[in-house]
């Protein structure tokens, strides 16, 4: 890549040398940050756009599905028109690089979520370049050691944007720049793209994998009957199909919601295990603790090793394994937890039916008549079907999707370093355009 021919100290040690032609300035000087909604001369039932947050996307555009009328947000919400550049200023939108700039609004306006920053050019910056200078490494690195506040409730001060030092390339120049830039990651995020679609046939690749094996067994030649199960169809001819219900040993569902309360969390206890520990399978890092006396007066509740549970809300139908250095904790209301006889089925086994396929969801899907279901009672859980192998199988049915999917995983894995590295080169193409560390004009 090119280089300008001369370069000057800006004096800012993060931003090091500048191309000698281009301004040394405070943001403050370049844009109108937060602009004021009293400058709106139009009728109150004028439409406008509504932006939430999760309209804000990354990839400089808004998803503009909502409008409403000016009177219901002109109060509440952040104004900003067409042309302005939005940048979310809490944790995690800002870390996640939430920011667009505002073009198509329903009469060139909008309000939405009071948490972004709305960031209007002055003659002196092209509104496309600003928008690449707060995508930049080096704005969002500072950025995040700016915010104030705890937890996640954590945001980006004006003051910071305000006082935030740019290099400024004539008018002419950050158009360049941005043309260049929208270019060049146009070029990247197809890439990125490709990559992401290989990794959706990846994952498509390993669900069919299990499926076939779990329900079809390992031997092609193998005899087969019908299940008497719809989604089901063939299975082995010696394999027996069960209901669930004739291998759970025992069964308990969480808690009335009523029976824990906030009053009850402490900052160490006994752990209270919840979706987010099935879906992360981690009981370890766990974040939610009660009472001594609370866990005491759950004792029904109360996990232990081997036992399986189950997300009855939410994302549903997705198990975890209570590991033998599991300390001792509470099941949520949204949990279900169950022990399997293993004598009958392999616990491994088990819980790739429930996590890798679609077997037992289309069968609750069924049972309630419906594309989806938002909950899983016990009775649903008892009456689900299973194609049984015989325990031999069993085992040479695991250790085979141990072996073939261990094989997926690595080329998912390769992927994603790959997907990884470009991610690296857009935002180090970035940073180094908007520095002038690279030249993209001809002069």
């Amino acid at each position: 890549m090119n280089r300008y021919e001369r370069y000057k100290d800006s004096g800012i040690p993060w931003l090091g040398k500048v191309p000698e032609h281009w301004e040394v300035k405070r943001l403050r000087f370049t844009v109108n940050l937060n602009p004021v909604k009293s400058e709106l001369d139009i009728p109150e039932d004028t439409l406008v756009s509504f932006i939430p947050m999760e309209a804000v996307n990354f990839d400089k555009n808004l998803t503009l599905t909502e409008e409403r009328n000016l009177d219901e947000v002109y109060k509440g919400y952040t104004y900003f028109k067409n042309g302005d550049v939005v940048l979310a200023k809490i944790t995690p939108c800002f870390e996640n690089g939430k920011s667009a700039i505002a073009q198509n609004l329903t009469n060139g306006i909008a309000f939405g979520t009071t948490e972004l920053h709305v960031l209007r050019s002055q003659d002196s910056i092209n509104n496309h370049f600003l928008y690449y200078l707060i995508k930049s490494d080096s704005f969002m690195k500072i950025g995040e050691s700016e915010m104030y506040g705890a937890g996640g409730q954590k945001r980006v001060p004006e003051e910071f944007i305000k006082n935030f030092l740019i290099g400024l390339p004539p008018y002419y120049e950050q158009t360049a720049i941005a043309h260049y830039l929208d270019t060049k990651l146009g070029e990247i995020d197809a890439l990125i793209g490709k990559q992401q679609t290989l990794l959706e046939k990846l994952a498509e690749q390993r669900t069919a994998v299990i499926t076939h094996a779990v329900t079809k067994g390992l031997n092609p030649a193998a005899p087969m009957k019908k299940s008497g199960v719809e989604w089901l169809g063939d299975v082995p001819a010696h394999w027996d199909v069960k209901r669930l219900k004739f291998l759970i040993t025992e069964l308990r569902v969480g808690p009335f919601g009523s029976a824990i309360k906030i009053s009850d969390y402490v900052q160490d206890g006994k752990p209270l295990y919840n979706q987010r520990t099935v879906l992360d399978n981690s009981f370890v890092n766990n974040s939610i603790f009660i009472t001594d006396e609370k866990y005491k007066e759950l004792n029904s509740f109360q996990t232990k090793s081997g036992d399986f549970l189950l997300t009855t809300r939410g994302t549903i139908g997705k198990v975890a394994i209570v590991p033998e250095n599991a300390e001792p904790g509470i099941i949520h209301p949204c949990l279900i937890r169950f022990k399997i006889d293993e004598n009958l089925v392999l616990p491994k086994l088990l819980k790739s039916i429930f996590n890798e396929t679609d077997f037992f969801k289309k069968q609750l899907d069924l049972q309630s008549n419906a594309t989806t279901i938002d909950v899983i009672y016990s009775n649903s859980l008892k009456e689900l079907f299973l194609a049984l192998p015989p325990r031999d199988e069993q085992t040479a049915i695991t250790d085979y999707l141990d072996q073939e999917t261990a094989k997926i995983d690595r080329l998912c894995e390769t992927v994603n370093q790959t997907i990884g590295r470009l991610k690296e080169y857009r935002t180090a193409l970035i940073t180094q355009a908007v520095t002038g560390k690279i030249k993209v004009t001809d002069e």
